[in-house]
C-alpha cells in the first residue's frame, strides 16, 4: 500500500514538472517570435528609411518611399508568427489614410492579409500579430512587438 502511494506521489510530481516545463516552453517560444519579428521590423524600417532618402525613387509628399520591393532584402524579412509563402508580405496605407500611425486591423484574422503594414504618408512601418483570445491580449501584445 505504501508503495503504491509513492508511485503515485512521484508519477503527480512528474507529471507537475512536465507541465510547468510546457508553459515554461511556450513562454520562451512567445519571446523569440517578438524579438525575430522586432529585428525583421527595424532591417526593413532601416531600409526603408535608406531607399527613402536615394534619388531617383518615388516618394510620398513627406518623403517616404511609396512602394516597399521585396527585392531589396536577401533573405525577405519574415514576421515569426506567419510563415505561409502565399500570404501577402507587406500592404502599403493608401493615401486616404492620411499620417495613420497604425493599420484599423492589428491582427491577422484572413489569409489574404498582409503580414506588415507601411504608410508612405506618416512612414509608419507595423507587424501584425495573431489574433489572441481577447481584444486586450492582442493589443497588448502589437503594442510590444511594435514598440
Amino acid at each position: 500500500m505504501r508503495s503504491t502511494l509513492h508511485v503515485l506521489t512521484i508519477l503527480a510530481a512528474g507529471l507537475l514538472v512536465l507541465g510547468g516545463w510546457r508553459i515554461y516552453d511556450d513562454a520562451r517560444q512567445e519571446e523569440r517570435f517578438i524579438e525575430s519579428t522586432q529585428l525583421a521590423k527595424d532591417r526593413i524600417h532601416a531600409e526603408i528609411r535608406l531607399r527613402s532618402a536615394l534619388a531617383g525613387v518615388a516618394v510620398s509628399r513627406a518623403g517616404w518611399v511609396q512602394t516597399v520591393d521585396p527585392g531589396w532584402f536577401n533573405p525577405l524579412p519574415r514576421n515569426a508568427w506567419f510563415a505561409a509563402p502565399d500570404q501577402p508580405w507587406i500592404e502599403i496605407a493608401p493615401e486616404s489614410e492620411g499620417r495613420r500611425q497604425d493599420p484599423s486591423e492589428i491582427s491577422i484574422t484572413r489569409q489574404n492579409q498582409a503580414t506588415w503594414w507601411f504608410n508612405p504618408q506618416s512612414g509608419s512601418l507595423r507587424a501584425r500579430v495573431p489574433e489572441l483570445t481577447s481584444g486586450n491580449a492582442t493589443r497588448a501584445l502589437y503594442d510590444l512587438v511594435n514598440q
